[in-house]
């Protein structure tokens, strides 16, 4: 959720720290704030445990959801669903839930937003996602100081770094799902600038209907390396050409 940052020095103006499902704006703080707001309450929370400790079965290392015997068997609201009742399936599934719900389309597009959190939730989740993520994508433009709705000027790219497979049943499956991701309004002018994060969420899974549906989201600040080579940002014109020439990331499996 949105709270206060302390106002920088000389600057005579306060910025919002926000969580949603991407990561660190503004100093590497408020990105990563509205990414777990919009990620990290949805749900029932039951089944979950700590990020972080990985079970026995999973051996470290492990990647897991791009495998061949991973493929999705369909697509709902342009993201592969129809995984394999197993544990590299449950994997695959959270992964590309993530990557969806780490769009710019999901923040920007309500509809869209509805329709996937539909398709992807179990029944039982879908209402108190719908809230949550409506509140946190509305926190998240106005802390980019974004006036339009559809957020016009929005940069948001994100990537899946990998899986962790923390308990397995067929029934019931949890995974880590962690994610990287670059955001902010490239301009001169922009209330936050753009910033790189790095999020773990943990998905809760059920199997339902032949597929994997979540039950529940959570999210913590992910493994985050430190830049140490002294080099400068890329230019604000630098950001707004890749937004307009690369083609975003692919699904996995």
């Amino acid at each position: 959720m949105l709270v206060s940052e302390p106002t920088n020095a000389g600057s005579g103006r306060r910025r919002p720290q926000l969580r949603l499902f991407i990561g660190v704006f503004a100093a590497a703080v408020l990105f990563v704030a509205l990414l777990i707001s919009l990620t990290g309450q949805g749900g029932d929370s039951s089944g979950g445990h700590k990020p972080g400790t990985a079970s026995a079965s999973q051996a470290p290392g492990k990647a897991g959801g791009s495998g061949g015997k991973t493929k999705p068997t369909a697509k709902a609201a342009g993201v592969p669903v129809g995984y394999p009742q197993s544990k590299d399936g449950a994997a695959a599934a959270a992964a590309n839930f993530e990557i969806a719900r780490s769009s710019r389309s999901y923040i920007t597009n309500k509809p869209y937003r509805d329709k996937l959190i539909g398709q992807i939730m179990a029944p039982a989740s879908v209402a108190s996602q719908i809230s949550q993520d409506d509140r946190a994508t509305a926190e998240l433009i106005a802390g980019f100081g974004l006036q339009d709705p559809k957020a016009s000027g929005l940069l948001l790219r994100s990537a899946c770094l990998g899986t962790r497979v923390t308990s397995y049943s067929d029934q019931v499956a949890s995974v880590d799902v962690w994610m990287t991701s670059v955001a902010g309004v490239p301009t001169d002018k922009a209330k936050l600038p753009v910033s790189a994060s790095w999020t773990t969420y943990t998905y809760n899974l059920q199997w339902r209907d032949g597929d994997w549906k979540v039950t529940s989201i959570a999210s913590v600040d992910g493994p985050t390396p430190l830049q140490s080579d002294g080099s400068s940002p890329s230019s604000m014109q630098t950001f707004r050409t890749a937004e307009e020439e690369f083609d975003a990331p692919p699904y996995v499996g």
